[in-house]
């Protein structure tokens, strides 16, 4: 049960890193708006083009992610507690409580500066708007990525070990 249980928040965090990895893909062309978004390096078509991709996506993603990310806490906290508080265990949880508080602090605020103003509007705040939704997405496979990696370690182990 305890490998099932470590294996079940391994699927929930690989299927956000899908997401999040899709995410990146589609932001891709607007990437250097992260840091500069007013950068002459892409075009404003191009910047409205993938705001209005981003607001089609806003309906369905959240809560998706959501129900993902909350499903893998809860294994984690199950895993946690059958593994008897093990330090490892805490070390992923510790993890995710970091990477999850910074992004919950931000995410509605930059969610709602996309989903909330039109493509077409003022295209200073469609570049800002994008570029963060961008980064905090980054941000987020970043987490989801570093909790499979040390969720395959911890599997891996237990499974040599037992």
């Amino acid at each position: 049960m305890t490998i099932l249980i470590s294996t079940l928040a391994t699927v929930c965090f690989s299927f956000a890193c899908g997401i999040f990895l899709t995410l990146s893909y589609i932001e891709k062309p607007v990437w250097p708006m992260m840091r500069d978004p007013m950068t002459s390096r892409i075009s404003d078509d191009v910047a409205r083009t993938i705001h209005a991709t981003l607001n089609r996506l806003i309906r369905l993603l959240p809560p998706t992610m959501m129900i993902t990310m909350g499903a893998g806490l809860v294994f984690l906290l199950l895993q946690a507690w059958q593994r008897g508080f093990a330090w490892v265990t805490l070390i992923v949880l510790a993890v995710l409580v970091v990477g999850l508080g910074y992004i919950l602090s931000q995410l509605f605020s930059r969610i709602d500066a996309v989903k909330n103003y039109p493509a077409d509007g003022d295209i200073s705040v469609v570049r800002d708007g994008l570029g963060k939704l961008a980064a905090i997405h980054h941000v987020g496979l970043l987490t989801a990525a570093t909790i499979v990696v040390l969720q395959l370690a911890l599997i891996f182990a237990t499974a040599v070990a037992g």
